[in-house]
């Protein structure tokens, strides 16, 4: 019995210490963009940052894209991370539609993994006409935000 109850204990913790370290996601729209970098800046502190995820319509394969704001250098910035397949399947897509647009996206490397970068006037504006133009988004539609270093809070 008490060797039962240990082990009923003992995975109780297990379940409480894997939910703790799973980051919490928040439901948001393009539309909240603004909002997710002005919170994002008053972190202000180099490595938080915001991801949006979302598995674009028509997709086969269901994997999702990850259009990351991140602080580097105490600036906040629009980061295309080429880690999943979808961000490196599409990079030259992107890239070519940032340009377009007027966009210029640099490339970086920090520890280990690629990303392209766009700092400056535009970040919200690109994420939004990535989301939604790009993707084919609709502007209501809900995307799995979540974050480092801050925690989302609704205004």
């Amino acid at each position: 019995m008490i060797i039962a109850m240990v082990c009923v204990v003992g995975i109780a913790l297990i379940v409480l210490l894997v939910r703790s370290r799973i980051a919490p996601t928040y439901p948001l729209t393009a539309h909240d963009i603004p909002e997710v970098i002005s919170q994002l800046q008053q972190s202000s502190k180099d490595g938080h940052f915001a991801v949006f995820m979302f598995v674009p319509p028509g997709s086969t394969d269901g994997e999702a894209v990850n259009l990351q704001y991140s602080i580097e250098g105490g600036i906040v910035g629009l980061d295309w991370v080429l880690r999943g397949p979808r961000n490196i399947a599409d990079r030259a897509k992107v890239t070519e539609f940032a340009s377009k647009l007027g966009y210029r996206l640099d490339e970086h490397e920090m520890n280990g993994v690629r990303y392209l970068r766009l700092t400056g006037n535009g970040i919200s504006e690109l994420g939004a006409k990535i989301i939604q133009d790009f993707y084919r988004i609709g502007p209501d539609t809900k995307l799995d935000l979540i974050t480092e270093g801050f925690k989302w809070q609704p205004y």
